[in-house]
């Protein structure tokens, strides 16, 4: 179980990385709840699928050229934490920050997203 819940994860970020903002939609469940905090400054509870997408519009919007580093996929049973770094241009200046995603799933669609951020090297 765990592994396939890593596959579902895994997937969802290629599909990010490529573009393809309907493809990482579509393994949401239809009353996901999605949790950004503050200081990101794409902070946003999110409910629901729709809710998400409006996340990932306003995310287009304030970062430019945001990268994605995974650096771990970590699971177990239904969770999947993903280590990392985002970097990008948010208002003209290169920033990045370090972060934990948490993926809760069920029955191969996530449920709950909650990100936990290390902000750094400017993003503050």
């Amino acid at each position: 179980m765990a592994d396939q819940n890593v596959d579902i994860v895994r997937g969802a970020y290629e599909s990010f990385s490529r573009g393809d903002v309907p493809a990482v939609l579509a393994i949401l469940a239809d009353d996901v709840e999605w949790t950004v905090p503050p200081p990101l400054p794409q902070a946003m509870e999110a409910h629901g699928r729709e809710d998400v997408g409006r996340f990932f519009e306003r995310l287009g919007g304030i970062w430019e050229g945001l990268g994605l580093e995974l650096e771990d996929f970590v699971a177990s049973g239904d969770r999947v934490c993903v280590i990392g770094q985002g970097s990008g241009k948010v208002d003209g200046r290169e920033v990045g920050y370090g972060f934990v995603h948490s993926w809760q799933l069920a029955d191969g669609k996530a449920v709950r997203f909650d990100e936990y951020s290390q902000p750094g090297q400017g993003l503050v």
